[in-house]
């Protein structure tokens, strides 16, 4: 393994290799696009985030374009520049891309720059609808530009889907034109709408297929949140969803024997071979996947170069656990590496010397559990060996041995995995990740967390109840660090019930970070409301919100709504 002053790190960017088996998915969509009985035809391609959408579409896109007879166009309305017309804009781009790949056919050309023709006068309706009237227009021209609109004329979008389908059937030597959706789960709830209108109103026309590649639950809270919260928004956007996608396919959860092939593959990147040595060990992998073999980097023949016996013990103790812990994918199982390797340069450059495993080890206990990690830290140096001696006998269900205190019962798989840390000497480096808590507290924020706290701090129920369930679904760290940055941001909120609501439910499902959310409760005592107390008191762990209504009920200053929801809660919990 490459040496960790300059172990490489590992971009987040959609893979262009099958590293996961993914032929297993993009060949049946290849074979459905390839149908001519579905036309229009709509595939959804869903997962949650990290979980290889993208890759899937790189990987399609290449099949396709090999086939030679299909025309590809890659959108992604997250990137889109106009927010305001995001169905102006997804109509727009795909025109543009088909311009560009038949500028050379005079009729394809003339027929695209009629319909941007249609798209730029609804834009001219809708800018002077926001009250833009800067420029020079004068009142014929006003008059026209709001005078609805034969189906026939130029300027209406009426007429649109007729002569988009006739571009299309026009086109030669095609037969079908394949539009990929990228990143819509990351779009606003308007913009979701906006890009299932435009491919359902407008572009859906024979010989015409889109892959929509995005987090099927979050699409479908987008949907609901766009028609309001109603009993039955819910109900109508799974129906909406099933009417525009015909055929949704399920990216399959990442099993332990691929995410360990997976990770194999990516530390062999950094021993030196080459692409196409990484090929042919993807290519192994794929065959002996076919055929059920296990571990899928094994009998590698006369195959060169072979992974080192470190990165194989390396990625099969990654994969064990992460998978025991937290459902693993493809982008988690690469940040954990880059996390790993900054450690190891970390390490080296202070003389803290730790052998990978070791290492490997220590940063799945700080990762997945980290109140666990931080009673490690905290316990004094000469202690540390009697916690982990107990702690791995309790794993192993030792006779009489009992859990250590303030030790999650979720470590059971760690600490019974190996290698065994009870001989070991971890001072040195338990002090260094100690004084790194902060750092990767703040590193662990990334755009998806923000945008999962920003869901559950707002005004929509099934967007809030969405984001908590993709927050728990994160490792302790990342939770720890989403906790926190939800108890800044949402003390700034007039009205704390939607920020206590949802933390204390967060709370129920990890407990560990109760203690976060008393603290905040605490420090916000006179912001209160009586919606905070009933949750408190209905929370699973509600024993310990009894000191915060403690304070509620007796302390001056409180509101006296609150105060007396407090004494009631204290006294239905008591039985009087």
């Amino acid at each position: 393994m490459t040496d960790s002053a300059t172990l490489r790190l590992w971009d987040d960017n959609p893979s262009l290799d099958d590293f996961l088996g993914f032929d297993a998915v993009v060949d049946p969509i290849v074979k459905a696009i390839g149908t001519a009985n579905v036309d229009p035809l709509a595939i959804g391609v869903h997962s949650p985030w990290g979980g290889g959408k993208s890759t899937v579409l790189n990987l399609l896109e290449s099949r396709l374009e090999a086939a030679g007879r299909y025309a590809v166009i890659r959108t992604d309305p997250w990137q889109y520049d106009n927010h305001d017309d995001v169905r102006g804009s997804l109509i727009a781009e795909v025109l543009d891309q088909l311009g560009a790949a038949f500028q050379a056919d005079s009729t394809v050309k003339d027929r695209v720059a009629d319909l941007l023709k249609r798209i730029s006068w609804t834009r001219v309706g809708l800018t002077l609808g926001k009250g833009a009237l800067t420029m020079q227009w004068k009142p014929d021209e006003l008059i026209d530009a709001f005078t609805p609109k034969a189906r026939s004329d130029d300027k209406s979008m009426s007429g649109f889907k007729d002569s988009f389908g006739k571009l299309i059937g026009g086109l030669p030597d095609v037969d079908r034109v394949v539009v990929m959706v990228d990143d819509l789960d990351r779009c606003l709830p308007p913009a979701v709408m906006a890009t299932l209108e435009g491919i359902k109103l407008f572009l859906a026309v024979p010989k015409m297929v889109f892959v929509v590649a995005a987090d099927q639950e979050m699409v479908r809270d987008s949907i609901a949140v766009s028609l309001g919260e109603t009993n039955r928004s819910g109900a109508f956007a799974t129906r909406y969803l099933e009417k525009i996608v015909q055929l949704p396919v399920t990216l399959p959860r990442l099993a332990t024997a691929d995410a360990e092939a997976y990770i194999g593959l990516l530390l062999t990147q950094t021993e030196g071979a080459t692409p196409d040595e990484i090929e042919a060990l993807a290519n192994h992998c794929s065959s002996r996947r076919q055929l059920g073999l296990s571990p899928l980097l094994g009998d590698l023949g006369k195959l060169s170069p072979k992974p080192s016996e470190e990165s194989l013990s390396l990625a099969a103790q990654l994969a064990e656990g992460l998978s025991a812990d937290r459902l693993a994918n493809p982008r988690q199982i690469k940040r954990f590496l880059n996390a790993f390797g900054v450690r190891s340069m970390v390490a080296h450059s202070r003389k803290v010397s730790i052998a990978p495993a070791v290492l490997m080890k220590m940063l799945l206990l700080e990762d997945l559990h980290r109140s666990s990690f931080e009673t490690l830290a905290a316990t004094p140096r000469p202690e540390r060996t009697a916690l982990l001696t107990a702690w791995e006998g309790w794993a192993h269900g030792e006779d009489g041995v009992t859990r250590p205190d303030k030790i999650g019962e979720d470590t059971h798989h760690w600490a019974a995995s190996e290698p065994s840390l009870a001989e070991l000497d971890l001072s040195l480096y338990l002090d260094l990740a100690a004084s790194l808590l902060n750092v990767r507290a703040g590193e662990d924020t990334s755009d998806t967390v923000i945008r999962l706290v920003t869901d559950l701090l707002g005004t929509g129920t099934a967007a809030r109840e969405a984001a908590l369930v993709e927050l728990t679904a994160l490792g302790e760290a990342e939770q720890r660090a989403a906790m926190e940055l939800s108890l800044r941001q949402g003390r700034r909120l007039d009205d704390l019930d939607v920020l206590f609501e949802m933390t204390i439910q967060w709370a129920d499902k990890t407990p560990s970070l109760v203690e976060l959310v008393i603290e905040a409760a605490g420090e916000l005592l006179r912001r209160l409301t009586t919606g905070t107390v009933v949750n408190m008191n209905g929370a699973t762990l509600k024993a310990q919100y009894q000191p915060i209504l403690q304070r509620l009920a007796t302390e001056d200053g409180i509101d006296d709504m609150v105060a007396q929801a407090a004494k009631m809660e204290i006294k239905s919990t008591n039985g009087h």
